[in-house]
């Protein structure tokens, strides 16, 4: 069942509840009224035996009307329903027989007429109609067959006597009454259906709005899983056309050199001119080789078998050991290579070692491929916080548009830019630094500003920072 149904349900049986508790009460009122009444009329003429009948009436009605209202029962069961209405019927139909044939005052009847009528309501707010008329009916058509029975047996005209004109408006008064509840219980029963049928309603519309939902989720999932492939396939595109440009230009350097060495194209005396050409093979061998691992590199890592262990370790002689790797490219490049350690302590970091390193050189390696000739690039070590010290590698070179900052980190995404166009490389080495990254679980952030440089910064984990004498180290290229 759905929450509309459910909550709707509740309320219903809420609503009866309070309905029949509010009626029950009503019900101990004029019981407690009439038997009040009955004990006041001091009228002689009772039979014993016929005073402890209608007393345990009493005492029977309202045990049965306390136990099923604690236990609930009234909102749940006609019998129950049924039983209370028949005892309190019941004991009004003692009180107006004792008043019709043993007291012999029928001109009192006319004061028990609005509990009568109050008790007549019961069934028709509680039960379905056609039970309700029933209880009601049977009520109704007793007190009628009792004053028949009176009139008939003192033989009265019921026009003439005053006593039985009193008896006729009762008796109307109690036909009126069961005809009005009767119209009442069908419009209840009307609005009982419309209220389900709304109900029904509530729930399918509650229906069509998950199917809308879903549907929007659905198609959600379908664009995403559209926007995935185009970027897998563009990603395809991207790889094939990028390793088949790098692969291809070593590769015909390679056919070519070995042919004019296999043919002896230079002659004997050539040797000098071929020692330089097995240079060349060497080195585009070497260039393909470099391809081949930065693809398994970048597949390890992103599989998931890239072993990472994490060791505490001073992270300047990492900065001084990538600064000594990273020398000669700066010297050949025309481009000046330093350090700065902006702290006067040991600073110790928790982390793999080799990655860090790795990460090192591929930064200092971006840097300087786009850095011209009289530029700068910087390792700068500060710490961030007490529990943590930033890396970062700075550079003067071209820079990297605002739009680009995020693309550039994926796989095979290298700047478009013409003046960049001689640079070679598969786009890998920004995204194996950021899966790196991400597998060590640390920070990896890039900055630039096109024309000025660019910042990359990379935020370690570190240990307990010892005071020691340590000189701060300035810019200084080796």
């Amino acid at each position: 069942m759905s929450k509309v149904s459910t909550e709707s349900q509740a309320e219903r049986d809420q609503g009866i509840r309070d309905i029949v508790r509010t009626i029950t009460l009503a019900g101990l009122f004029t019981i407690s009224a009439a038997a009040y009444d009955f004990s006041l009329s001091g009228l002689p003429g009772e039979a014993p035996a016929f005073q402890f009948f209608q007393v345990g009436t009493l005492i029977a009605l309202l045990t049965s009307v306390v136990v099923a209202s604690w236990l609930g029962l009234v909102a749940s069961s006609r019998l129950t329903i049924g039983l209370i209405y028949g005892l309190i019927s019941l004991f009004l139909i003692s009180v107006v027989a004792n008043l019709l044939f043993v007291v012999e005052a029928p001109m009192a009847v006319e004061r028990y007429t609005p509990w009568i009528i109050t008790t007549l309501i019961i069934p028709f707010l509680t039960v379905d109609r056609s039970f309700a008329r029933f209880l009601g009916g049977t009520f109704v058509l007793s007190m009628l067959l009792l004053v028949g029975v009176h009139v008939l047996r003192i033989g009265a005209n019921p026009f003439a006597e005053p006593c039985c004109a009193d008896l006729i408006l009762f008796c109307i008064a109690l036909i009126v009454a069961f005809v009005l509840l009767d119209g009442f219980a069908m419009f209840r029963e009307a609005a009982i259906k419309f209220h389900a049928r709304s109900d029904a309603l509530e729930e399918h519309a509650a229906e069509m709005q998950r199917a809308f939902e879903e549907a929007d989720v659905a198609r959600e999932q379908s664009e995403i899983a559209r926007e995935e492939a185009e970027k897998s396939i563009k990603l395809r595109e991207t790889f094939l056309a990028t390793m088949s440009h790098e692969l291809r230009t070593p590769l015909n350097a390679i056919i070519g050199f070995s042919e004019v060495m296999k043919s002896d194209a230079l002659g004997d005396g050539a040797t000098e001119q071929y020692r330089t050409y097995a240079a060349d093979i060497h080195q585009s061998g070497e260039h393909v080789l470099g391809l081949i691992n930065q693809l398994l590199e970048y597949s390890r890592i992103r599989s998931g078998t890239f072993d990472l262990h994490a060791t505490d370790w001073q992270l300047e002689e990492v900065v001084q050991f990538i600064h000594r790797m990273s020398q000669s490219a700066a010297k050949a490049k025309g481009v000046e290579l330093g350090i700065q350690i902006a702290s006067d302590r040991d600073l110790q970091v928790r982390a793999d070692r080799q990655a860090v390193i790795q990460i090192g050189l591929n930064l200092v390696g971006n840097a300087l491929k786009f850095t011209d000739a009289g530029g700068s690039v910087t390792l700068r070590v500060t710490p961030h916080d007490r529990d943590r010290v930033t890396l970062q590698v700075m550079d003067t070179g071209a820079g990297i548009p605002a739009d680009k900052l995020e693309e550039v980190c994926q796989p095979f995404v290298r700047l478009g830019d013409a003046s960049l166009a001689s640079e070679t490389g598969t786009g890998l080495g920004l995204a194996i630094i950021t899966a790196l990254a991400e597998a060590m679980e640390t920070r990896f952030t890039l900055e630039s500003e096109e024309g000025k440089g660019t910042v990359a910064t990379l935020l370690l984990p570190s240990v307990e920072l010892n005071s020691a004498s340590h000189p701060v180290s300035g810019f200084a290229a080796e």
